[in-house]
């Protein structure tokens, strides 16, 4: 079973204020995502003043309706309380997932044929707006563009006009201080940063060579940007 750990702050969701107040209002301890195969579930940790903690596992129906695979092939990313899921093994469309309420509202397909899609939800506190970023490769012609949707204002993905040699890692991306950062890959391996606000894309040198991403994991520390090295356990 996977699941991921998000924080409890709450902000603006996808479009109606309602779907935000309700949000808030279920929101108290710390909130999972758990998917095995053929279903996905919610679970709140809830203290009740003591050392101790109960969670509540309620089941993601419509979640099971579209992403019902292995987990192999499931993916997901996180911001505030809310989470954007697909699968890299199936044609639907990607969608945004309210732990709270169990709500899950689906994104435009992308329709881009055989290509390669992931997808990265961000947020802006400033203008207060979520953005999912989708990274599309099209392995014919070796490069990679990028899209953006707005949640609650977009009906269909803008291109940002970004196209970079390179290949994308289907590894958990990180938004902190209004920026995402994920893995990719030309000759070596580096770290796409995504600003949320301006739509403007930059990519950062590792501190070192690396082979394999696989041993690495990219975290938010403090509202900054940290990796995991986990080679050696």
């Amino acid at each position: 079973m996977r699941f991921k750990c998000v924080s409890t702050f709450c902000n603006l969701t996808v479009s109606e204020s309602a779907f935000l107040d309700i949000h808030k209002c279920h929101s108290g301890g710390t909130k999972f995502l758990l998917h095995e195969e053929g279903v996905y579930y919610t679970a709140e940790e809830k203290k009740d003043g003591k050392a101790s903690a109960s969670a509540s596992v309620l089941q993601v129906d419509r979640f099971n309706n579209f992403y019902n695979g292995n987990p192999a092939y499931s993916r997901s990313s996180c911001v505030n309380g809310l989470f954007c899921g697909w699968e890299s093994s199936c044609m639907q469309p990607a969608a945004i997932c309210n732990p709270s309420t169990k709500e899950v509202r689906l994104l435009p397909n992308p329709n881009e044929g055989k290509c390669w899609n992931t997808f990265s939800l961000g947020f802006e506190l400033e203008e207060n707006k979520y953005k999912v970023l989708r990274t599309t490769y099209h392995p014919r012609e070796r490069h990679t563009k990028y899209w953006v949707f707005t949640l609650g204002i977009d009906k269909s993905w803008r291109d940002t006009q970004n196209i970079f040699p390179c290949i994308p890692y289907c590894m958990p991306s990180v938004c902190t201080s209004g920026v995402i950062y994920q893995f990719a890959m030309v000759d070596y391996i580096f770290i796409v940063a995504f600003d949320v606000k301006s739509e403007k894309i930059e990519n950062i040198a590792l501190w070192d060579a690396i082979e394999l991403v696989y041993y690495y994991q990219l975290i938010e520390v403090k509202g900054k940007l940290g990796v995991i090295d986990y080679r050696n356990g």
